[in-house]
């Protein structure tokens, strides 16, 4: 834990979390992930979480479309709980929950649901399951969003992670259209 002269300020906590939700967003946005497996790779890669990309990827794989595409709950918010997991999880066959990721992803869920009114995919787009524009514009939208709160309360209980952060990785922008020539070459 650092020391309270090293604690770094609430607001470039935010700012990261904030960060950390575009990156997010920009991936699922782009083509390049979907919902649960943008979120476990940023947070993951962000802040160090130690899995390759290609690991988060496959763990978070199943979540996109409500768990294997039943429709019941988002990928996003799944995938959210594994992060925390990663990171205030236990380590070890019978240790105490000493970093309480449960009561962290029992925060995620009521947020979650608060926000968006639901947690069940299904339900989350219903109304614009079938305006594919729209689908995608607001699955990017959960999932940034989700990004950033699963951030936030890894942060706000690991202050410390902010130390390891991959600034570079974060801050970079993909475009839709250089994604697809990355995929077409294969480049990506």
């Amino acid at each position: 834990m650092l020391a309270e002269s090293e604690k770094r300020p609430e607001s470039e906590q935010k700012e990261l979390a904030q960060l950390m939700g575009e990156r997010a967003g920009n991936l699922f946005r782009t083509g390049q992930l979907l919902c649960s497996e943008a979120l476990l790779v940023v947070i993951n890669r962000g802040l160090g979480g130690g899995m390759p990309d290609e690991l988060a990827i496959r763990v978070a794989s199943t979540l996109p479309q409500g768990i294997g595409e039943s429709g019941c709950t988002c990928g996003a918010l799944t995938a959210g709980a594994l992060a925390l997991g990663l990171f205030l999880g236990r380590s070890r066959p019978g240790e105490s929950d000493k970093r309480h990721a449960r009561s962290a992803a029992n925060l995620l869920y009521s947020s979650f649901k608060e926000r968006f009114g639901s947690s069940c995919c299904r339900v989350l787009t219903g109304k614009v399951k079938e305006k594919s524009g729209l689908h995608a514009v607001q699955c990017a939208t959960l999932t940034g969003e989700t990004a950033q709160l699963v951030a936030q309360l890894l942060l706000d209980r690991r202050p410390e992670l902010i130390e390891q952060v991959d600034w570079e990785y974060l801050k970079r922008t993909d475009s839709r259209v250089g994604t697809k020539l990355k995929q077409l070459f294969g480049l990506a």
